[in-house]
């Protein structure tokens, strides 16, 4: 909640930007329409719908099972036992005071309230940092889909459309640029406390401790909470590249211009080097990234064990 206002200004500026390219995407031929439904239906299935179920079920999980649990216990244990949302202690009290009455329901109601923002906030920010790498891998698609229409192009338009190809290209470093200043210590944060909550919440689960389905959940959410980001990083690090391919095969052998040819070497050039989301200025986020958390967090358990 701290980084959502804290870096408002720049999330406000990266929507606008969004905004901005969706209402000049309506002026584009069928061709790059086709392109962008299906970036707009990818977004909206994985990155909002099922992301939003997601949250909500790993996050709903702790207070439905409280619910269940006690409208259980209540209907037919001959002792009823209370169920917390989270079985946490209250501060200089005796254990027991947590399950008094008002301190119970006031506490039930509380943490309940706070599971709501939880999904709020996971859904908006989180998600936010999906659709905004889906977006720069569509302008990407993009401007590689413009530049194979301006080697088509008469010779008079072709100078024309490259300088907009360029631009285009010089647009995506600049957003790409600002989301990495809006997610930068968001990304290092859930890097450490992914490591930190799959080794504890793995050692609760299997030493000496209750089988608790909402601990299981709970390291579930934790991996995939960590694979997303690192899985959209991935992908725009592998589409960055992979526009120099698209740009190298976009049909430049029959323009026999050598100016137009030359800037298309500078755009291949800097089209080959990756473009990365990097945490904390020190981690870049892929794939591999995602493996060496995962061996991280269970050398901690082993550790623990031991």
């Amino acid at each position: 909640m701290f980084l959502m206002n804290f870096n408002e200004e720049q999330a406000k500026e990266l929507i606008d930007l969004i905004d901005r390219d969706y209402a000049l995407f309506n002026t584009l031929p069928p061709s790059h329409r086709k392109i962008i439904a299906a970036a707009v239906r990818t977004n909206r299935i994985y990155a909002e719908r099922c992301w939003a179920v997601f949250v909500m079920f790993s996050v709903m999980t702790f207070p439905a099972m409280a619910v269940v649990q006690n409208v259980y216990s209540y209907s037919f244990a001959a002792e009823p036992v209370r169920h917390m949302v989270h079985d946490v202690p209250i501060p200089f009290a005796e254990p027991e005071a947590r399950l008094r009455s008002p301190q119970f329901e006031l506490f039930f109601a509380y943490m309940t309230y706070c599971a709501t923002l939880y999904v709020v906030n996971f859904t908006g920010y989180d998600g936010f940092f999906g659709l905004c790498i889906n977006h720069a891998c569509l302008k990407m698609a993009l401007y590689c889909r413009a530049m194979e229409d301006a080697m088509c192009s008469r010779e008079d338009q072709l100078g024309g459309r490259v300088r907009s190809v360029i631009e285009g290209q010089c647009d995506l470093f600049r957003f790409v640029k600002l989301v990495q200043g809006v997610f930068n210590t968001w990304l290092g944060i859930i890097l450490v406390a992914t490591m930190i909550q799959i080794c504890t919440c793995m050692y609760h689960i299997t030493e000496g401790y209750e089988f608790d389905m909402r601990y299981l959940v709970f390291v579930i959410a934790t991996v995939v909470h960590i694979y997303l980001p690192c899985r959209y990083s991935s992908k725009l690090k592998n589409m960055s590249t992979e526009t120099a391919t698209l740009l190298y095969c976009c049909g430049w052998e029959g323009v026999p211009e050598e100016r137009m040819r030359r800037v298309l070497l500078f755009m291949i050039a800097r089209a080959q080097q990756p473009t990365e989301i990097i945490a904390f200025n020190i981690f870049v986020f892929d794939m591999e990234l995602f493996v060496s958390i995962l061996q991280t967090s269970y050398s901690m358990y082993t550790l623990l064990r031991s």
